[in-house]
């Protein structure tokens, strides 16, 4: 756990402001996010205060244009069956390929989703982060992949996650158009809030961007979460 992590989400939550925990990770389903955050935290949240890359890859697709082949793991499914969107597990009939991260990932599985896409299938990336974090250091994330079938499909695809627009409009529909926007990742978190004039950014310097490289985009920077809670708490928006 981020050290404050549990004492902080407690103090947002009994001020009673509206708490999301917006995530790039595709692997994982809203109630799986919100039973770790329990587990780690002991801070009771709701599966409804996820927001998920995987959520936001499903909202841009209509039921017209699938079904969907999918590369990726039990979060993008879940996703797709919520929106009652048609998964195929044959990708010459696929009318979408969605990407995230695999890691059960193979060499014929690549090679489908990369016919499917050159193919005509739509290709839709549940977000192009290069890395994540594990106990043993720094993981290949799902832009890794994405990028492999880009290379080999000769396209590009539509991101949805973090900082994207369909997660931006995911998160805008939960919780209306004043945020306040703590991460600890420029490229995603503080890029998020960079796109919208409304909303309001803190890069927290307790994960992967180190002291010395904060972006200058962020509206604050803050070396640990507990700060980040105390400029929110202070501010005048409540979202």
């Amino acid at each position: 756990m981020i050290p404050e992590a549990d004492h902080g989400l407690q103090r947002l939550i009994s001020a009673g402001v509206n708490t999301l925990f917006a995530t790039n990770n595709s692997t994982r389903a809203p109630d799986d996010v919100a039973a770790k955050i329990r587990e780690i935290t002991g801070v009771q949240v709701d599966p409804d205060q996820v927001v998920t890359s995987s959520q936001a890859a499903a909202s841009i697709i209509a039921t017209v244009d699938g079904p969907v082949f999918v590369v990726g793991e039990r979060g993008i499914e879940h996703a797709l069956t919520d929106a009652e969107i048609a998964v195929t597990q044959t990708s010459e009939s696929a009318g979408v390929v969605v990407v995230g991260l695999c890691r059960d990932l193979s060499y014929g599985l690549l090679s489908d989703a990369a016919n499917a896409v050159r193919d005509g299938a739509r290709f839709i990336a549940t977000n192009t982060d290069p890395t994540f974090p594990t106990a043993g250091g720094l993981a290949p994330g799902a832009g890794a992949i994405v990028a492999a079938i880009a290379v080999a499909s000769a396209r590009e695809p539509e991101v949805a996650g973090k900082p994207h627009t369909a997660m931006r409009d995911l998160i805008k529909t939960k919780v209306g158009p004043d945020v306040w926007v703590i991460g600890d990742r420029v490229d995603t978190d503080i890029e998020m809030a960079a796109f919208e004039t409304e909303w309001r950014s803190v890069l927290v310097l307790s994960g992967v961007t180190p002291k010395g490289k904060a972006g200058v985009d962020a509206d604050h920077v803050t070396a640990d979460f507990k700060t980040a809670v105390d400029l929110v708490l202070d501010g005048d928006h409540k979202q």
